[in-house]
């Protein structure tokens, strides 16, 4: 409300609008990245005390803000390439050119071992600011080199038996995983890495994301952090 009129304040910016934002600006979610600088077009107006500007950013813009920033978006599902930003952090586009600030002090928290996606990240040799990446041949081999260097073998493990393998049986039955296979020949983007794993007298090629460690086992977390992105990032 304007104080004292009783009405309020129409909004300064219009849809299509040329703005950028006002030096010294920081950024609402990411405090280390500033914005001022930042240049772009209204494409939304959200009327209110202050209005609020949804402003696709140029492609100049784009293409010189700081690496970190595209990162951090794709890691939280925010859309790089356009804000919402209240009106008293921006000002009308002359078109004279305003210089972009960047950053000078990016704070990367540390990775947390109670969080599932940090605990891939440190497999993958990745940093909280970074997303969790795709299934693919890098990746795979990426994790196949983590887990070899941690996972110790033997160790008990379930599998689901559906025939596809070639078990028959029940439906579930217990292996002793033996070890993992060479990623470089045992890797498919479909199915993972493979390990070998025993039953009685016979030796199987399974599936590492298909086995369910043994309760009470130090690599059940290291398997089930494994087959949570083997499952969710393909």
């Amino acid at each position: 409300m304007a104080e004292g009129s009783g009405k309020r304040t129409p909004p300064r910016f219009a849809v299509g609008d040329k703005v950028y934002v006002k030096p010294g600006t920081p950024d609402p979610d990411y405090p280390d990245i500033p914005l001022g600088g930042w240049a772009g077009t209204v494409t939304e107006v959200e009327d209110g005390s202050p209005s609020l500007y949804l402003v696709r950013l140029s492609q100049q813009t784009i293409r010189n803000a700081h690496p970190v920033c595209r990162k951090r978006c794709e890691r939280d599902g925010f859309e790089f390439g356009e804000m919402w930003l209240a009106e008293d952090e921006l000002l009308p586009d002359t078109g004279v050119p305003v210089p972009m600030e960047q950053p000078t002090n990016i704070v990367t928290k540390p990775l947390s071992v109670g969080d599932q996606d940090d605990r891939v990240r440190a497999a993958l040799g990745l940093t909280s600011d970074d997303p969790l990446p795709a299934v693919g041949v890098t990746t795979l081999l990426k994790y196949h080199e983590y887990l070899a260097g941690n996972l110790s073998f033997p160790f008990e493990a379930k599998s689901p038996l559906d025939g596809t393998w070639g078990q028959g049986g029940d439906d579930e039955d217990v292996f002793t995983v033996l070890g993992l296979l060479d990623a470089s020949e045992y890797r498919d983007e479909d199915w993972g890495l493979f390990c070998q794993a025993r039953k009685g007298a016979r030796v199987f090629d399974l599936p590492l994301a298909d086995m369910e460690v043994t309760k009470g086992s130090a690599n059940r977390q290291l398997a089930d952090d494994y087959s949570y992105w083997f499952g969710n990032y393909q």
